[in-house]
């Protein structure tokens, strides 16, 4: 089991999110950071497009979104079907 913990500001309040990924959901995990890498590596990404893909599975987890293993298979799914 792995837990990835996002913390989170606002001017008011500071909070800390945290999720629990189960060993089924570490291999999507490690699948879809290994697709965008690859994206990065085929050149359909650029660095900047790279980060931002990575960036915004964490900032859904620390915003609370529960749809992030979704956003993840998505990512994963479309990078196989190319």
């Amino acid at each position: 089991m792995i837990s990835v913990n996002a913390r989170s500001f606002s001017k008011r309040e500071s909070s800390t999110m945290s999720m629990t990924f189960s060993s089924e959901d570490r291999v999507l995990l490690d699948r879809y950071i290994e697709s965008v890498l690859l994206r990065f590596n085929d050149g359909r990404y650029d660095l900047q497009e790279a980060t931002r893909a990575l960036a915004e599975s964490f900032v859904q987890v620390g915003r609370g979104q529960s749809d992030v293993l979704m956003h993840m298979r998505g990512v994963v799914e479309a990078g196989d079907d190319a």
